[in-house]
């Protein structure tokens, strides 16, 4: 038997709940629900009839346009009605002459279709290259800051805009943030020193530049003051993505820097541990910063089982990395980390040779990781530019997204090394089968706009609400142009979930909630998922709802809210409930 349960709106059908009382104690049993195996054509392209392809490029470009497109992105819930809306940034249009930064803001209807929002938001000619979103003045909506990379364009400066809940920004004037060289690459917000107020981390340098990394702390009304002692010794590299998980288990939030170049510092990546409110760069002895193997794929390097020789650790070959992501991959609780990398696999060249591939570290429990990726069965790829941790099916175990530049792909014929966004589902014995090409989201016919080779940056949300995860992917110029594309999830709706967002005081936790863990446990099994600001490269923003996937496991979990000030909140299943949206609010209050 099945049946309807509503919150706001009809969400969609829950399977047959039987109580029993066992022990004295309310136990909910749920009838097995057979998980739907995803084999082809789980995902449907919406792209044109949803609206979001509206201005993605332009059929009359100006002179001196590099790149024609809208393929940075992210999801944000800018107008406060529950469901997110879509934002893309240009990604190299050429500002220093005259083709100046454009964002495209589309509001959604709730329905899997957007309408335009640009110029009624204020956000359309602000000269940012990304925003990153956060509630940073405690007032209930999403204001961003607009994080600039280019250091001599004109008198533009990074800066923060507000919203007026409505989804319309205004600059704020003197916020602190605006400093010199805008060099901002990633931004992600978190509260930091846990004093109730929102943080900002900016990785700063790209690929054209190498600078110095920034943390600012917030007042709680819109503006920041820089720290430069925050973090110890920071190293001037070029930062391509940043993302913040509380890896050691000591209740603060820690920041991983996925930085890019081998010929900049070797391209060592960063850790920077937190210890309250002092930020201390572990990534050595962490196994984060770079690894001792070289690529997968050549045989000079056995297939990256082979170590580099005769060379220091401080010397020794990192990555050209790209985005990347935090998430519990394995089931144990612990974060874990995934991130894309360009290898660039010549055996003729030192660094080239040992430069470090995408990785899956997974975490150890004492403060170091241990890359996966070849035991797991992930293919090779030397394309890989974003990364995302995500259930894309709702069976409970989280699933590896990435998006590839197609320009390294006449090196190889094998469709796993082709330029494909990847889809990598985890079994449940923990390996990856590669799902991608067959999945919807890469129709396999000679129509360039479908197939989604040279995807730029890519987000997750449920745009419709039925409890999966739709996917947005930014389409990369190939030439003449590209739009952005939106594909609707068809299976993850098939199986058992609850989409929980969490919400702070604003007072003694900041209204995003940043940092939050919740925790499904069931004795021998539990579901873990933490709240995250943004990821990836130049700041992927996937859906702050935390949707949980139950699969085929039954209604006896118990359920955990941890929140960043170390306060706790148990509830049952009955308080939660699931295929449903369900709102909590600090410390445990239940809204749905």
């Amino acid at each position: 038997m099945r049946c309807w349960l509503f919150s706001i709106v009809a969400l969609g059908c829950a399977p047959a709940i039987e109580k029993k009382d066992t022990n004295n104690e309310s136990l909910f049993q749920c009838d097995p629900v057979p998980l739907d195996v995803p084999t082809s054509d789980f995902f449907t392209d919406i792209s044109e009839q949803s609206g979001i392809q509206l201005d993605n490029y332009d059929p009359d470009p100006p002179a001196g346009m590099q790149i024609n497109d809208h393929s940075r992105l992210a999801f944000a819930d800018i107008n406060g009605d529950g469901f997110d809306d879509a934002v893309m940034h240009s990604l190299y249009p050429n500002p220093a002459n005259g083709v100046p930064f454009e964002h495209l803001v589309f509001l959604n209807n709730g329905d899997g279709t957007f309408r335009d929002h640009s110029d009624a938001s204020g956000l359309r000619d602000i000269q940012a290259a990304f925003f990153a979103f956060a509630d940073i003045d405690n007032d209930g909506d999403q204001d961003i800051y607009a994080g600039l990379d280019l250091p001599n364009y004109q008198s533009h400066r990074s800066a923060i805009l507000l919203n007026d809940g409505t989804g319309a920004y205004t600059t704020l004037d003197d916020a602190g943030v605006g400093i010199y060289p805008s060099l901002a690459s990633a931004a992600v917000f978190a509260d930091f020193n846990n004093d109730g107020n929102v943080d900002l981390f900016v990785g700063n340098g790209h690929t054209s530049y190498a600078a110095e990394d920034t943390l600012f702390w917030g007042n709680g009304d819109g503006s920041f003051e820089k720290d430069a002692s925050a973090l110890t010794d920071p190293p001037a590299q070029p930062s391509n993505g940043a993302v913040t998980c509380d890896y050691d288990k000591d209740g603060d939030l820690d920041i991983f820097v996925a930085t890019y170049g081998v010929s900049s510092n070797y391209g060592h990546n960063h850790l920077w541990q937190n210890n309250d409110g002092t930020f201390i760069n572990v990534a050595r002895e962490a196994g984060f910063e770079s690894l001792a193997t070289g690529n997968y794929i050549l045989p000079q390097t056995d297939h990256g089982e082979e170590h580099e020789p005769d060379v220091s650790a401080d010397e020794q070959v990192g990555s050209n990395a790209f985005g990347i992501d935090c998430a519990d991959v394995n089931g144990d609780g612990l974060p874990d980390v995934w991130m894309a990398a360009i290898s660039h696999p010549v055996p003729t060249d030192y660094n080239r040779l040992w430069s470090d591939p995408s990785q899956l570290l997974i975490n150890q429990g004492d403060g170091s990781f241990e890359n996966t990726y070849l035991e797991k069965g992930i293919p090779f790829n030397e394309g890989d530019i974003d990364a995302a941790i995500v259930d894309f099916d709702n069976d409970g175990r989280m699933d590896l997204s990435v998006t590839r530049d197609p320009k390294y792909e006449n090196r190889y014929t094998d469709p796993e090394q082709l330029a494909w966004l990847g889809l990598m589902w985890q079994r449940e014995d923990t390996s990856f089968a590669s799902v991608g090409i067959n999945s919807g989201i890469n129709a396999d016919d000679d129509d360039e706009f479908e197939r989604m080779r040279g995807g730029q940056n890519h987000a997750w949300s449920d745009i419709d609400h039925d409890g999966d995860l739709d996917l947005l992917v930014g389409g990369r110029d190939q030439g003449g142009g590209r739009p952005n594309f939106l594909f609707e999830n068809e299976l993850g709706q098939n199986q058992r979930w609850v989409a929980i967002s969490v919400e702070g005081d604003g007072d003694e936790v900041h209204a995003d909630a940043f940092g939050t863990t919740i925790t499904y446990d069931w004795g021998d099994e539990q579901i873990v998922r933490e709240k995250k600001s943004s990821r990836g490269t130049y700041n992927s923003e996937d859906s702050r709802v935390m949707h949980i996937g139950i699969g085929d496991r039954d209604c006896s979990a118990s359920i955990s809210v941890l929140w960043p000030n170390g306060i706790e909140a148990v509830f049952s299943w009955e308080d939660i409930g699931h295929e449903q949206f369900v709102r909590i609010r600090y410390p445990d209050q239940v809204l749905k």
